[in-house]
């Protein structure tokens, strides 16, 4: 089976070495993806020396390198090196080629910079890797994903599907509204939920959810609504979270705009690792 391209951005920084094993575990388990070129080009962005004398200048590179290609396979994985200033150009132009970029999580004013500059103007998914950390949620360990009924969330949901497939994850599909609950009530002797409608948030949720639990039938799914405005609804949500999937806007100001609001926002403030899905950059 083919296997996706994988382009990864390295600035020396702890989330870097966190960003390529993310990527290299995303690779083996993404593997069964069909469609897709067979060769993974991890290219690793550094103001280092050359790969001639990278163990002596660049060690801990050096040391990123050799456990990527021991990992994926030597020829599977090829190096990129140029100054800082070139960053956001190479990375570019590597999406360009590749089926998903992976970048360390902002870490200070210039690599913060390279990222939100990235995000929203590459056509591919993109992948900002921290730790999980922090406050544990419902949702822990789960792929959540926003769904908003939008077609850049149609978008994400495919993404973290096949993410959560590959992972043996579940879901949590989660849809923010500052709509006020509606009235409900619990049976605690069948343990179950009844409303005396189906709350707009839920129905939105089976609708665009539905397509894709049938396409991936081994994937468990939560389905949930959080009160509240989005990035502060997704945040809590997320909490513990394997992984946080955005759907992108495009590329329009007030798509921009928008993209700004959420995922610009939860990259910088989320506790775990953030994809942020465009419209037309899910792999096929």
């Amino acid at each position: 089976m083919a296997v996706p391209r994988v382009a990864v951005g390295v600035a020396g920084t702890a989330t870097s070495w966190q960003a390529l094993a993310w990527a290299a575990d995303a690779r083996r388990a993404l593997g069964h993806l069909p469609r897709l070129p067979r060769r993974v080009r991890a290219r690793l962005v550094s103001a280092a020396v050359p790969m001639a004398v990278l163990e002596l200048a660049d060690p801990p590179l050096a040391r990123a390198v050799a456990a990527t290609r021991a990992r994926l396979g030597g020829e599977r994985v090829s190096v990129r090196i140029r100054p800082e200033h070139h960053a956001v150009a190479l990375l570019a132009d590597a999406a360009w080629e590749a089926d998903l970029l992976v970048l360390g999580a902002p870490s200070g004013s210039g690599w913060r910079e390279t990222t939100h500059r990235l995000l929203g103007h590459v056509a591919v998914p993109t992948v900002v890797v921290r730790s999980v950390a922090g406050a544990s949620g419902p949702f822990a360990g789960h792929v959540v994903v926003g769904v908003d009924g939008s077609e850049p969330s149609a978008g994400g949901l495919e993404f973290a599907f096949r993410y959560a497939a590959a992972h043996r994850a579940p879901i949590a599909a989660v849809h923010a509204t500052s709509d006020a609950p509606d009235d409900f009530w619990f049976d605690d002797t069948m343990l179950e939920t009844h409303f005396p409608t189906d709350p707009a948030g839920l129905r939105l949720l089976a609708e665009q959810v539905e397509p894709w639990t049938h396409k991936y039938p081994d994937v468990r799914v939560k389905r949930a609504v959080y009160t509240g405005r989005a990035l502060p609804a997704l945040l809590r949500a997320a909490a513990g979270a394997r992984l946080l999937v955005l759907g992108a806007r495009g590329h329009g100001v007030a798509a921009r705009a928008l993209l700004g609001s959420v995922s610009h926002g939860a990259v910088d403030r989320a506790a775990g690792p953030v994809a942020v899905v465009p419209p037309t950059g899910v792999p096929r």
